[in-house]
């Protein structure tokens, strides 16, 4: 096999039907990721990922889960509704798509022709995780389904009407006994501590496992309401209620303090412009994209009486891994990763005549990701992820151009959330507090990391640097 560092799109493949030795399934053909050279042992597991059958041998997939999650409605006395009897039931016919229904205990819901992006991590020999996106962004429905050799992880998340719906599930099957799902494409990661950090996995109980699961379910959502909240505010005789959300995303655990209790209680929840703060740990692809998505989404229903609804995320954070100085990619925790595209597929406009009007737009939105180099990986110097926000109507997005000291990051991070959410500060003040913060703290870093930041060189901001956090 030769190795490139180049992106290499292997043609005429067959699909690999997984069945025995630890052969590895992989779609028509192959997309190789270009973060690192490819080692010796990388390419022993790929030519023995790589066995060709009949085309016509093929047997695509089909198979039942069992769920667990919970109905959302964030801005209710009582947000959270849980459901432990739910499941999920997998179709595929054909190449790139699959079919989804789910019975829940709130009803019954299917999705046809759902489209599918695939990954795979090489961990090593032993540990290789599919990653796969499945996800529909105009019908708002979000999952992502992890599968190592003996498990697959289910994450998912869809807009419901007047409510979200998230739910996870595990099955103790993985590619070693069935098949993975067929896409023609897949993209072929292998991580190294040289740029991203390598998961490891522990042998436990499956029920144990799934109990484990469960009861993160539960303590990773926390829900802050502002106090005279009461099903949002509705403007007199209009039958449209607005709601104004603050969301916070801790993908990865690099923050030095409790983030539950200091972003959305100290620094949303008494603001009288963040009506609902959601804290989320380690929430996932498919939560974090419908999060964005169902929290940012105007509704008016036009036939007959009129009435509907606005939600417009004001204050937007997300804790998450920089690969790199060339991308602005947030990776997740431990496998997948969110890219601009993927957030600019988020925003719709759709117009039904003389039905409804729904507009899924970032509008007035602020954000700061809390991602290494969160602010680079673009030729222009404005990084796509920005522009994937701000293009598409948010207010502003400030982050850095270098890595992030994990010491003190939550002070210079929730200070600048004060600026903006307490003191009615602009973007670019709030910044600048964000700055004087770090340099306080510069003695406590390695000194390779005692660098005075400066705005324009160390963080920058695209958009409105005078906006502020307002109605």
């Amino acid at each position: 096999m030769k190795k490139s560092k180049l992106k290499i799109v292997v043609i005429s493949l067959l699909f690999a039907c997984f069945a025995v030795n630890n052969l590895i399934p992989f779609g028509v053909s192959l997309k190789y990721s270009n973060q690192t050279d490819f080692s010796e042992e990388y390419s022993e597991i790929m030519e023995r990922s790589i066995y060709n059958v009949n085309i016509e041998n093929l047997n695509f997939l089909s198979q039942e889960i069992s769920l667990f999650g919970y109905k959302l409605k964030a801005e209710d006395k009582n947000s959270i509704d849980r459901d432990e009897t739910g499941l999920l039931t997998l179709n595929q016919k054909k190449f790139d798509f699959i079919d989804v229904f789910l019975k829940l205990e709130s009803g019954e819901y299917e999705y046809k022709d759902v489209p599918i992006h695939g990954e795979i991590y090489i961990y090593s020999q032993e540990t290789d995780i599919f990653s796969y996106d499945i996800e529909d962004p105009l019908r708002g429905f979000f999952m992502d389904m992890d599968i190592t050799s003996d498990k697959t992880f289910i994450n998912l998340a869809f807009d419901g009407g007047d409510c979200q719906l998230c739910y996870q599930g595990l099955s103790a099957r993985g590619y070693s006994s069935i098949n993975a799902y067929l896409t023609k494409e897949i993209e072929v990661i292998q991580l190294t501590t040289e740029n991203i950090i390598k998961s490891e996995f522990q042998s436990i109980p499956f029920d144990e496992l799934e109990n484990n699961l469960k009861e993160q379910q539960k303590n990773n959502i926390k829900i802050y309401q502002r106090e005279s909240l009461d099903g949002g505010v509705a403007t007199s005789g209009s039958g449209v209620t607005y709601t104004q959300y603050g969301i916070a995303h801790e993908e990865c655990d690099i923050s030095t303090t409790t983030l539950p209790e200091r972003l959305p209680d100290d620094f949303w929840k008494p603001y009288s412009e963040i009506d609902v703060g959601i804290y989320r740990s380690e929430p996932g692809e498919a939560i974090i994209k419908s999060d964005l998505q169902f929290y940012n989404k105007d509704y008016y229903q036009i036939g007959g009486q009129f009435w509907g609804y606005v939600r417009d995320i004001k204050a937007y954070t997300i804790y998450a891994e920089g690969i790199d100085i060339g991308t602005t990619n947030w990776k997740m925790e431990n496998s997948g990763k969110i890219t601009p595209n993927e957030i600019k597929n988020l925003w719709y406009y759709q117009y039904i005549s003389g039905v409804s009007i729904v507009d899924v737009h970032p509008n007035d939105m602020i954000i700061y990701p809390c991602v290494c180099y969160g602010y680079a990986g673009s030729p222009s110097g404005t990084p796509y992820m920005a522009k994937a926000f701000v293009d598409y109507g948010a207010l502003a997005f400030m982050g850095a151009t270098v890595l992030i000291p994990v010491a003190h990051n939550d002070d210079f991070t929730v200070h600048f959330w004060w600026f903006l959410c307490q003191g009615d500060h602009s973007v670019y003040e709030a910044t600048l507090t964000y700055i004087s913060f770090h340099n306080r703290y510069i003695e406590d870093y390695p000194p390779d990391k005692q660098v005075d930041w400066v705005y324009g060189n160390h963080t920058k901001i695209y958009g409105n640097i005078n906006g502020i956090l307002d109605n």
